[in-house]
């Protein structure tokens, strides 16, 4: 059964696609204004509010009293924490889900990247970014675990407000690569390897987020 559109579950995902859409962006903080928000929505601001609240306690935003919603960009130190929890989260994601998927479920993990190439990463990168997100995204769900979805529907939206580092650290191909040596890994049912290759894919990644981050800081003088 759809949710209607008043409802407060529909009110909760438009608020949080909202929210989403604005921390992609942002480099301080900003307040999000409840009745501005229930004003472009088209609904009551007590479900608005609702919303907020439950953003507020998922860590999403902040919550301060008299004052509304803070939203802060994400720092790099809570990308870090979060890419070192991702190691574990698909590691074990990758074992399930060579254990899990059916051809169809590999097939479509192959139709994510089907649009790339080596030869035309470098003009359609935004493109990939959105697909690396969707890909791991859709790796979670083939782990057919519910514990594991709800910590990424909490916190794997850090992903996705980081869609720009692979742009920024140059790693699309190799990061394709990664990708497709695992839905082979997959589709073979090689759990230990399929976790192997996920596990050192964002170790990987952690590894060039850190030094790349170690580079741009300030020397002392």
């Amino acid at each position: 059964m759809l949710d209607s559109p008043d409802s407060a579950d529909h009110v909760y995902r438009a608020v949080r696609a909202h929210v989403l859409s604005l921390v992609r962006d942002i480099s301080e903080p900003v307040r999000v204004r409840e009745e501005e928000l229930a004003r472009k929505l088209g609904v009551s601001r007590t479900p608005v509010r609702e919303a907020l609240l439950r953003l507020g306690q998922e860590g999403l935003l902040k919550m301060e009293r008299h004052r509304g919603a803070l939203l802060s960009p994400l720092t790099h130190e809570q990308y870090v924490e979060w890419l070192k929890l991702r190691v574990e989260l698909e590691g074990f994601a990758s074992r399930e889900a060579a254990m899990n998927a059916s051809q169809r479920d590999v097939d479509a993990l192959r139709k994510i990247f089907a649009p790339f190439s080596d030869e035309n990463l470098d003009v359609l990168i935004d493109e990939y970014s959105a697909a690396n997100v969707d890909f791991h995204a859709a790796l979670i769900q083939l782990a057919s675990n519910k514990l594991l979805e709800k910590v990424w529907e909490l916190f794997g939206h850090r992903d996705m407000l980081k869609t720009k580092t692979i742009k920024r650290l140059s790693r699309a191909r190799q990061s394709l690569s990664e990708h497709l040596a695992l839905i082979d890994a997959i589709e073979k049912r090689d759990a230990r390897e399929a976790e192997r290759i996920a596990r050192s894919h964002v170790e990987e990644l952690l590894n060039h987020v850190s030094m790349n981050n170690q580079t741009n800081e300030p020397k002392d003088r």
